[in-house]
Parts: C-alpha cells; structure tokens; sequence
C-alpha cells in the first residue's frame, strides 16, 4: 500500500505479526498454529482499533479546556481581592 500511512493498519501488521510469531510451532517439516491466520488477523485490527480509540480518548482528557471564556466581570473580581 502505497501513499498516507493508516495507523490503523500499521498497528494491526505488528499486532498480528507478533500473534503468529507466539502461535506458530515449528517441527521437522511441519508447521502449526495454535489459531487460525484469519482470526488472527481479525483479532489484530479489532485491538488496533480499540488501542488507538482509547489513546486517542486519553489525550483528549489530558488537554487544557478550549472553551473558557473570559468575560469582564472575571477580571473585575481580581481587583477586589
């Protein structure tokens, strides 16, 4: 694939990869695995998902708010302090 880098996607390839690599047998002239490739694989983009999802809700929560309002009776307040 070509182009933009989908994060999604990029995420999965590493996710499943290191899935096979746990799940895979390997023995003179054969080789097993514990689960099947396209569970794997739907597996791997489903987590990928879910973890950029719940990042991307975790940064949002530690950003400043952007929707204050500072209004001319706040500052009056300050002087009477």
């Amino acid at each position: 694939m070509e182009g933009k880098s989908n994060p999604i996607h990029d995420l999965a390839t590493r996710i499943y990869v290191e899935l096979v690599s746990r799940n895979t047998q390997l023995e003179e002239g054969s080789v097993k695995l514990a689960a099947s490739a396209a569970n794997m694989a739907t597996l791997s983009i489903k987590l990928a998902e879910a973890f950029l999802e719940s990042e991307a809700q975790a940064t949002l929560a530690r950003e400043p708010a952007k929707d204050y309002k500072l209004g001319s009776d706040d500052i009056a307040s300050w002087g009477k302090k």
